[in-house]
């Protein structure tokens, strides 16, 4: 099965022989043993590569564990150019396509051994962003230092973009674009090339949210169909806000591959005093962004930030809860503390009905409050029938509770996290304690993106008292999120308004 001639074209090791029937990935442990042996690689660099253990590959060249899931067989097809067809993979279809960035030339014969050392120390800069986002986060504002900020955090603000005093979710409405210009930056750019590892094809990575899925894949990474910002007119009190069509990944692409790139820098500062006077030379990516708030410069996908707020009863201080995000979990904002429930905007699914009735900022926030809070599964819109809103639970209690005056939604604007140029939706939602109480007393203390936090250790939905001394801990002491930190020092600064 080795391949006899042409062994420049990269490590192909099929032939084209006919078979009675498709293969069905169980053949995968000997085509592993034939890949070390062509590349001189130990199962260790295999795993490294493939990004599993090597007692995982192990047990799969010795015929103790069959493969026969899709989502493995392609990861592995991926991290080593293996086609997938003959992993009993039918070939991607031209719609999960769209997205991926087109093949970066090969410069010769495939090298293992080199992508290896590369995606090592590419790890190494990953992991570094992830334990240290907010000293990054710092770094990085300070390149835009002529740009406000919003509240007590590092959040970057546009005045034309926030809220003098915080508005009614009501008063934030929202206009559909149907034909939108593609942005200028995707991040398959040559001035990204430094965040993008080579793969074991002997070529770069085509997109970052690719070298993710290989090389530190979290456990929540789906590219899902989403709602990108194309135009925000704030003004008179109300706010409309255009959206068209993205993916999750246009925007990871960029995000993160500008936070990564900051890392290297950061990094290397140690050697280069000067790396923070001169950025543009350090950081060509995020040269090329240029203005942040440029909506045509890069895919905006923003996610709805909400500070969960319960008032309390007499004599007792109105509460409100945190999220500590798991790096292992999460890709983005890993080991900080966040607002819950925070979550990017998107349809439940990429059916035309749902993309229609999830149009709707109240509507994503209620399922992430249901997925975070209650630790239901996440409405991924399997079915062809749009989610019902009106009659099912707990999207029907948590309606009727803001329509009777008892849980009140505010917005307070749009910020972009300095680090990323996310787009954050900053917003809070204040309960009746009775109300709460009844929606949430099933609420959870652990799901699938991390831990929730509070001061009692056996009620975890007491979460932690709403004073001045916790509020200026967290935002002076802890590691809040930059957005995290926004929504909590307007909220405080607008207690008045949003307590009522």
């Amino acid at each position: 099965m080795l391949p006899s001639q042409q062994p420049t074209q990269g490590p192909w090791l099929y032939s084209s022989q006919q078979q009675t029937a498709p293969p069905d990935g169980s053949q995968l442990g000997e085509l592993l043993r034939e890949y070390r042996d062509l590349h001189g690689l130990t199962q260790i660099q295999l795993a490294a590569l493939v990004g599993v253990d090597q007692s995982y590959v192990s047990m799969i060249e010795r015929n103790k564990r069959q493969v026969r899931d899709v989502g493995e067989l392609r990861r592995f097809a991926e991290a080593l150019g293996l086609p997938e067809d003959e992993l009993g993979l039918a070939p991607l279809g031209f719609a999960a396509r769209l997205t991926e960035a087109p093949a970066t030339p090969a410069t010769g014969p495939a090298k293992p051994q080199e992508a290896l050392g590369e995606q090592q120390r590419w790890r190494h800069v990953r992991r570094a962003l992830n334990s240290h986002r907010l000293e990054l986060s710092r770094a990085a504002a300070a390149f835009y230092a002529d740009i406000p900020r919003a509240g007590q955090s590092l959040v970057l603000a546009k005045p034309e973009w926030m809220a003098p005093t915080p508005v009614d979710l009501s008063d934030v409405s929202l206009t559909w674009i149907n034909q939108d210009t593609p942005p200028l930056v995707t991040g398959v750019e040559p001035e990204s090339r430094a965040v993008r590892p080579m793969s074991a094809q002997g070529r770069p990575f085509g997109r970052y949210s690719q070298a993710i899925r290989i090389v530190d894949p979290p456990r929540l990474f789906d590219n899902r169909l989403s709602y990108r910002l194309l135009e925000v007119d704030w003004s008179g009190g109300v706010a409309d806000l255009a959206f068209g069509y993205t993916m999750y990944f246009d925007m990871f692409d960029v995000c993160e591959g500008l936070a990564h790139e900051t890392a290297q820098g950061w990094i290397d500062a140690a050697s280069d005093p000067n790396w923070l006077d001169a950025p543009a030379a350090a950081l060509p990516f995020r040269k090329l962004i240029g203005d942040p708030f440029d909506l045509s410069r890069r895919p905006l996908l923003p996610s709805i930030d909400t500070l969960t707020i319960r008032l309390g009863r007499a004599g007792e201080d109105p509460s409100f809860v945190l999220h500590h995000r798991s790096s292992a979990s999460v890709a983005i904002a890993g080991d900080t503390y966040h607002v819950m429930p925070a979550g990017v905007f998107q349809p439940s699914s990429p059916f035309p009905a749902h993309q229609s009735n999830d149009f709707n900022l109240w509507r994503n926030m209620m399922r992430e409050y249901a997925e975070e809070f209650l630790g239901l599964p996440e409405a991924d819109g399997n079915s062809s029938e749009p989610i019902d809103y009106q009659h099912t639970e707990p999207y029907r209690a948590l309606s009727r509770a803001r329509r009777s005056g008892q849980a009140r939604a505010w917005c307070f604007g749009i910020g972009l996290d300095p680090l990323t140029l996310a787009g954050e939706i900053l917003t809070t939602v204040v309960f009746d304690p009775d109300v709460f109480d009844e929606l949430f007393v099933d609420m959870v203390n652990q799901n699938m993106e991390g831990t929730v936090v509070s001061t009692s250790p056996d009620r975890f939905s007491s979460g932690i008292p709403f004073t001045e001394d916790n509020v200026r801990r967290l935002l002076d002491h802890e590691p809040l999120a930059p957005a995290a930190a926004a929504c909590l020092s307007l909220a405080w600064e607008h207690r008045g308004t949003v307590l009522g």
